[in-house]
């Protein structure tokens, strides 16, 4: 009987919401400024990572790579979804092979030193936050604790594909080992100057 309330009540809310948003018309709701002068970023011109914030070097796997795969959903049970992945055959090739890698250390505990955590292509920008989605991070189990840096890191170890992982993950290194640091590439505030694309 309360659950059913409660239902009535949250769906009501969310109509009268809705119902606002609409009343309000077009012009209420979202901005008719062109997208141009309102300082937002056109879809087609988000960067990718290589050649913007940083170079990923040769040898490593670069994160366009690993953030171009299929992904569907499956819906198994009431708040419970499964998601299949398919991955480009230059991905599936390094299931289980040394690989390197090089992104942001984002810790999973707090420390000077870690030994598992999430390597991100993106740093990191506020505790709170993924600072990117999970074809664009990478589960680090380390052979020895990695000193914190909020530069950039290179790791190496065995690269596996994870498939319907329950962390939601989809990318893991096992046995992984520092290779090199670079502290000079590093989150500054400020998005890299982007070329302007011709119109």
């Amino acid at each position: 009987m309360r659950l059913a309330r409660s239902r009535r009540i949250l769906t009501g809310a969310l109509g009268l919401g809705l119902a606002a948003v609409v009343g309000t018309g077009a012009a209420g709701a979202f901005s008719e400024q062109p997208l141009q002068q309102s300082g937002l970023i056109d879809p087609s011109q988000i960067p990718s990572v290589h050649n913007t914030f940083y170079q990923v070097p040769e040898g490593a796997i670069g994160w366009d790579l690993l953030g171009d795969l299929d992904v569907r959903s499956e819906s198994i049970a009431p708040l419970q979804t499964v998601f299949h992945t398919d991955y480009r055959p230059e991905v599936k090739a390094l299931d289980g092979h040394e690989a390197k890698v090089m992104g942001f250390l984002f810790p999973l505990e707090g420390g000077l030193e870690h030994d598992h955590f999430l390597l991100t292509a993106w740093p990191p920008s506020c505790p709170f936050c993924l600072p990117a989605g999970p074809s664009q991070m990478v589960e680090v189990f380390c052979a020895q604790p990695v000193a914190f840096t909020d530069g950039a890191i290179m790791m190496a170890g065995t690269f596996e594909l994870l498939h319907e992982d329950p962390s939601g993950l989809y990318y893991r290194l096992h046995d992984a080992r520092e290779v090199e640091r670079f502290d000079d590439i590093r989150w500054s505030g400020q998005l890299p100057q982007q070329p302007q694309v011709p119109r």
